[in-house]
């Protein structure tokens, strides 16, 4: 991040000054310095700050516009007049455009209702403290800092009441080692922070409050140091982070409120350090971190509460804890992880209803339990995916748990996936009709032989069940063609072993499924016929059991 801090070179001459009814007597030349090098030379008209102090003193408009004032303050201004130092004093227009307020220590404006306009907008608050400590502003028009530079003191909107217009800080510029709108109040009205360059200050929102009116802090730009918006009120406006660039700054968001509206941080980019957003409670807002380089510290969303969080398209290189209290929709579709999220209740119920992991690159790790999780409802619920891409959610999941050793939960993965791609395929088939058609008998098998009767071979003894019911069948069949006369069971050594017909026709099944083939018995008629189909069922099925089998052991 830049880190460059402006110096400041003053001239006092003693020619006149006018610029836009303000006549001075003397003219100051402020140089601009960045890194020893001159930026700017810039001409101001000298003010006296007992000059202000005596149009204050006598209710008149301040303008100040492209004047220089020498360490202002208002508290020294009250002391003048015997006003207590803590009271609120009132004051009319006071307008400060491309002005130049200088100081020793700091330049107050602390406790004052600003009861008409307010526009500080491209003035330059050098080195020291600026306060607008517990200001109130009354009046119905908008108030503007644009394009504003502050030193690199504190600089304290501390317990600020803002009016129901628009609060613009647009374009500013803080180079101070704190800024702070700690229990600040911007009412309903539109807060502009946009192209906001804080530097490396720590920026200190905690306990502020928004209104209605939108929030922006559209491409701002914080520092390495700290950004701290814990137990915020949103309100119900929109609030914009897009593209908004975060350092290495720790970034807090902790037990912060929002309504409704969208909460935007499409585009945004932090650094190597923790983000938070614990205990938030996002209401109906759409929460969009769409298209976000995290950098590699921690993200973490314990506990809070939303209605939509999406990461679609983002770049996850940081541990991502999920672990929400309650979220209808989280949305991982597009995204590539490289570390680990997780989702697993531990401490608390996690309750998300719709999990979206369509086009995910997983080269990392999900913790999730699929029983704890719900990860069966999760992706099967979802409306605005295809069958496809649930079979391709639950292929993730199932090579994701075979890493995590979850065998059992890799195994139901696997026959969701497997399900729902046969439902996809015998969806398009239907769909596209012609010689597609044929492929329907192809399906009926996979949906029998592989799904019902061995679960896709993740559970041997199913197959096993299978296995038997088969034989059973095929020895009732045998019955029922030798009492019908139309096959029959055959000893082919003229042995009296005293099996009766029923005994004759399991015996002979077994023989045939198991493909032994003693030839003690053999059939005749159509039973020849269903002994051919018994023994090449025998076969498959011990061969598929042989691979549900093998496979429970190896693992």
């Amino acid at each position: 991040m830049q880190n460059s801090i402006a110096t400041y070179q003053i001239e006092i001459l003693n020619d006149s000054f006018h610029f836009e009814g303000n006549d001075c007597d003397q003219t100051v030349v402020v140089k601009t310095f960045v890194e020893n090098k001159l930026v700017t030379k810039i001409k101001y008209g000298l003010v006296t700050k007992e000059k202000v102090y005596t149009q204050l003193k006598i209710g008149d408009h301040i303008n100040l516009s492209r004047c220089y004032v020498k360490d202002f303050s208002i508290s020294e201004f009250k002391k003048s007049i015997n006003h207590d130092d803590l009271e609120h004093i009132d004051v009319n227009d006071f307008v400060a455009e491309d002005a130049f307020f200088d100081c020793s220590l700091r330049t107050d404006f602390s406790y004052i209702n600003f009861n008409g306009i307010a526009k500080f907008n491209d003035t330059v608050f050098s080195h020291g403290n600026i306060s607008f400590y517990q200001c109130r502003f009354n009046n119905d028009s908008p108030v503007e800092f644009k394009h504003v530079e502050f030193g690199n003191g504190e600089i304290s909107f501390q317990y600020v009441e803002f009016n129901n217009e628009t609060t613009a800080f647009t374009g500013v510029k803080f180079y101070g080692g704190v800024v702070s709108f700690v229990n600040a109040n911007f009412k309903n009205g539109d807060v502009l922070f946009n192209n906001v360059d804080f530097y490396n200050s720590r920026v200190k929102f905690h306990f502020a409050k928004f209104g209605n009116g939108a929030v922006n802090f559209n491409k701002a730009r914080f520092g390495d140091k700290l950004v701290d918006f814990r137990k915020v009120e949103f309100g119900a406006g929109r609030v914009d982070f897009r593209r908004a660039a975060f350092g290495n700054c720790y970034v807090n968001f902790d037990e912060s409120e929002i309504i409704k509206g969208k909460f935007n941080f499409r585009s945004a980019r932090f650094g190597n350090n923790d983000i938070t957003f614990k205990l938030v409670n996002f209401g109906e807002a759409d929460v969009l971190f769409e298209n976000v380089n995290f950098g590699t510290g921690q993200l973490s969303f314990s506990e809070s509460t939303s209605k939509y969080i999406s990461f679609k398209g983002s770049r996850l290189d940081v541990f991502l804890d999920l672990c929400v209290k309650k979220a209808e929709i989280i949305d991982l579709s597009q995204t590539v992880l490289r570390d680990i999220i997780d989702v697993k209740p531990i401490n608390h119920q996690v309750n998300i209803q719709k999990l979206y992991l369509n086009e995910m690159r997983n080269l990392g790790r999900i913790i999730i339990d699929w029983k704890d999780n719900n990860v069966l409802e999760l992706i099967s619920n979802q409306k605005k995916t295809s069958l496809r891409q649930k079979s391709e959610q639950f292929n993730i999941l199932k090579e994701n748990f075979e890493l995590s050793g979850q065998y059992n939960d890799e195994d139901k993965s696997y026959i969701q996936f497997k399900r729902f791609e046969l439902k996809a395929d015998y969806r398009e088939a239907i769909k596209s009709g012609g010689t597609k058609l044929f492929n329907l008998p192809n399906f009926a098998f996979r949906w029998l032989i592989f799904d019902k009767m061995g679960l896709f071979a993740t559970n041997p003894l199913r197959v096993l069940f299978s296995m038997l019911v088969i034989y059973v069948l095929f020895s009732l069949v045998y019955l029922s063609l030798t009492l019908f006369g139309i096959g029959g069971i055959v000893n082919s050594v003229g042995a009296v072993d005293g099996l009766s017909n029923i005994q004759t026709c399991f015996y002979h099944s077994a023989i045939t499924f198991l493909t032994i083939g003693y030839g003690d018995y053999y059939p005749t008629g159509i039973s020849r016929g269903i002994s051919i189909l018994e023994g090449w069922s025998g076969l498959f099925l011990m061969s598929y059991f042989t691979v549900a089998f093998v496979r429970k052991i190896l693992r």
